[in-house]
């Protein structure tokens, strides 16, 4: 019994950390991403719905190296306050090789109208 303890132990161990080595960190200076198949990004985002802006990925149908695998927000004021920013992240899945730049901007939906904009490169090899 101990022994199957033990080997479930390292089983699990093991499938986390190769779950940690899938998520790669882009580099905050350059906007810049490589990936191998497979493997997710995050990207961060600032924002504050409560003015009626969001980031949006705008040439979303031009890009083909890798898939949206989700997103989530997250924020560190209290409950129900109004103006405090959030964050948002937004997961990417490399599923083909070459390299693109993924165009974000931050509007109130007219895309004419953003008030800032991110690209992000990402390289799949």
């Amino acid at each position: 019994m101990k022994k199957i303890l033990y080997l479930s132990i390292v089983i699990c161990l093991f499938a986390g950390c190769q779950a940690q080595r899938k998520l790669v960190a882009i580099d905050k200076e350059t906007n810049e991403v490589v990936l191998q198949k497979g493997q997710y990004c995050e990207i961060e985002f600032i924002t504050n719905a409560s003015t009626g802006f969001w980031w949006q990925l705008v040439n979303e149908n031009e890009i083909s190296i890798v898939k949206s695998a989700g997103d989530r927000y997250t924020s560190n004021a209290p409950k129900g306050m109004v103006g405090a920013s959030s964050h948002r992240f937004w997961k990417f899945e490399a599923v083909e090789k070459g390299t693109q730049t993924l165009h974000f901007v931050y509007a109130r939906g007219n895309v004419e109208e953003a008030v800032r904009t991110r690209d992000v490169t990402v390289t799949v090899k």
